[in-house]
C-alpha cells in the first residue's frame, strides 16, 4: 500500500489507452497489462534514480523470453493512487487489465460484484495449482491461513480471487522529540484537545483507513468493557470495526469531521511519509511499509523517528494481485508466479519496504 510517482509508469502513466488492448504487436510480442500501486514494485534503480540491475518488469519479459522458445513480452505497466481510483478505471472499463493490485476490502468488492477471474486454487485442498507452485511452495502458512478461511459471497475465499503480495498493519510514524509513545500510541491522538495535537496528525485520503480510526473512537467505551482474554475477543472486535449500518456512518462522519478540524493537518495518501521527515506534522497515519520508509529516510537525514500500533487495536491488511475480468489468465498467473519467487520477493520488499507473504527468504540478502 505504498505509493510514490513511479519511473516505469513513464509518459504521465502511458496514457490510459495503454491498457486497453490484450492483442500483441506487429513483430509477434504479445502484451501483458498489469496495473498496480505507485512504487510498488522494485525499478532496478538507486535513490537517484542511476541504474543497478534489472527491474522486476524487465527481468520477468527477459525470463519469459527464455522460457517460451524466444517468445518477446512486453508488460504495459501503469499505476493508481487509491483503491477508489482502480476500482473505477475497471469497473467502468476505462482500463482493460489482465493483473491489478487491491487491499483486502476492495478485492472483496469486486469479487463479490463479478469483476475478478479466478485463479487456478482448490478450495477443498487449500492449494495452488502449478502455475502458482511458487506461492505454494512459498506462501507464508499465517498468511494462507487467515486469508483462505475468509469467504466471500459466492462461499469461495480471498485466495480463489488474489493471491497475497504485500501485507503489514496500521499505525502512526510519529517523532519521539514531539509525542512520547503512550500519547501517540491510541486512536484517541486524534481527538485530543490537548494544544500540542492541534494540526500536528494526518490522515489518510482512503476509506478503509480513515474509517476504521473513527470505529474506534465512536465506539472505544464498547470495546475497552470486551474481556481480552475471552475466546471471542477477537471475533466481537471484528464486528464492532466492520460495522457500517446508517447509524454507524453518521457517527464516524461526525468524528472525522471533528478531527479534521482540530488535530489533523491534513489528509494525504503518499506524501505523509515524506511529510512527516520534513516536519510537517509530528504523527502521521501510516501503513507499516510507508513507516519504515520514512524511518529510514529520517535516520539518513539524522532525525529519528518511532512507529506505534495504537493500544486499542489496528488493522491487519493485504493487497493481492487479481485478474480482472476478461484477463489473460494464463499470462497473469504466470507473473505473479515469477513475483512469487523468493529472490524476487526480497527485491520488490526493498524497492516498497513492505512485507511479503512469501516465506524462507532468509537466504536471499537484500
Amino acid at each position: 500500500m505504498k505509493k510514490s510517482a513511479l519511473i516505469l509508469a513513464m509518459s504521465a502513466l502511458m496514457s490510459l489507452g495503454g491498457l486497453t488492448s490484450c492483442g500483441g504487436a506487429n513483430d509477434g510480442t504479445i502484451t501483458l497489462n498489469v496495473y498496480n500501486w505507485e512504487d510498488y514494485i522494485y525499478e532496478g534503480v538507486d535513490e537517484k534514480g542511476n541504474p543497478l540491475e534489472d527491474s522486476t518488469i524487465l527481468a520477468f519479459e527477459k525470463a519469459y523470453a527464455e522460457s517460451h522458445e524466444g517468445q518477446k513480452i512486453k508488460v504495459n505497466y501503469i499505476t493508481f493512487d487509491t483503491n477508489e481510483t482502480m476500482y473505477t478505471k475497471i469497473s467502468k472499463r476505462l482500463v482493460k487489465a489482465d493483473l491489478c493490485c487491491p487491499s483486502d476490502y476492495m478485492i472483496q468488492k469486486m469479487a463479490n460484484e463479478g469483476l475478478l477471474e479466478k485463479f487456478s486454487y482448490n478450495e477443498s485442498t487449500g492449494e495452488y495449482g502449478e502455475s502458482l507452485q511458487n506461492f505454494e511452495d512459498y506462501g507464508s502458512p499465517f498468511i494462507k491461513e487467515r486469508f483462505s478461511s475468509v469467504k466471500l459471497n459466492d462461499n469461495n475465499s480471498f485466495l480463489t480471487y488474489a493471491v497475497p503480495y504485500f501485507w503489514g498493519t496500521m499505525g502512526f510514524t510519529y517523532d519521539p522529540d514531539y509525542f512520547n509513545e503512550e500519547e501517540i500510541g491510541t486512536w484517541e491522538a486524534l481527538w485530543s484537545k490537548e494544544s500540542k495535537f492541534q494540526k500536528q496528525l494526518s490522515l489518510k485520503d482512503s476509506m478503509r483507513d480513515s474509517y476504521v480510526t473513527a470505529i474506534f473512537h465512536v465506539y472505544k467505551d464498547e470495546i475497552a468493557a470486551l474481556d481480552e482474554s475471552a475466546e471471542d475477543y477477537n471475533q466481537k472486535l471484528t464486528a464492532i470495526f466492520n460495522r457500517c449500518d446508517d447509524e454507524t456512518i453518521k457517527k464516524v462522519e461526525a468524528a472525522l469531521k471533528e478531527a479534521a478540524g482540530s488535530t489533523v493537518n491534513a489528509f494525504e495518501v503518499d506524501e505523509g511519509k515524506n511529510e512527516i521527515v520534513k516536519g510537517t506534522y509530528h504523527a502521521n497515519l501510516a501503513w507499516s511499509g510507508d513507516a519504515i520508509y520514512a524511518m529510514d529516510s529520517a535516520e539518513e537525514g539524522g532525525k529519528r523517528l518511532n512507529y506505534a500500533l495504537p493500544s486499542e487495536g489496528s488493522n491487519v491488511w493485504f493487497d493481492g494481485w487479481c485478474m480482472p475480468k476478461g484477463a489473460q489468465k494464463e499470462l497473469a498467473e504466470e507473473f505473479v508466479n515469477f513475483i512469487c519467487a523468493p529472490e524476487n520477493a526480497v527485491l520488490n520488499m526493498e524497492g516498497s519496504c513492505d512485507t511479503s507473504p512469501i516465506f524462507f527468504l532468509s537466504s536471499y540478502k537484500l
